[in-house]
């Protein structure tokens, strides 16, 4: 099994918060709403390991909303398995990185290998940002 990633962020197809939190509750546990301001919030999730925060963007990308998880304390190792969990419980599309991203890292996408999960599919894509 890989190395979890540190943190974890997917990208919704016109992500809804409502949604969203209902789905992390169900399969985290109790989400607490930290903040709340227009397309921006924070929530955080209390746990055995300390406390983690996610962030929720509803415009980071056109139709696109990101989630990032600051902390990875979920059961999910990479991103491709937290964009699973979503895209299941959700039934819609959802984007992610297939590797990890480091400070150093060019923030050019165009060689970043992304996943895109439609439709019960997975399709890998180049997402030039």
């Amino acid at each position: 099994m890989a190395e979890a990633f540190p943190d974890l962020e997917i990208y919704v197809l016109k992500g809804d918060p409502d949604a969203l939190l209902a789905w992390l509750n169900a399969d985290l546990g109790s989400m607490t709403v930290v903040s709340s301001k227009g397309d921006r919030q924070h929530w955080q999730w209390p746990n055995a390991q300390g406390v983690m925060d996610v962030y929720f963007n509803a415009n980071a990308e056109k139709n696109l909303a990101s989630v990032w998880f600051k902390q990875n304390h979920t059961p999910w190792s990479t991103d491709l398995d937290c964009a699973r969990a979503a895209h299941a419980a959700l039934g819609t599309e959802v984007r992610c990185s297939l590797g990890g991203w480091q400070e150093e890292d060019d923030n050019s996408q165009a060689e970043a290998t992304w996943m895109k999960l439609i439709h019960g599919q997975e399709k890998p894509f180049v997402w030039d940002k």
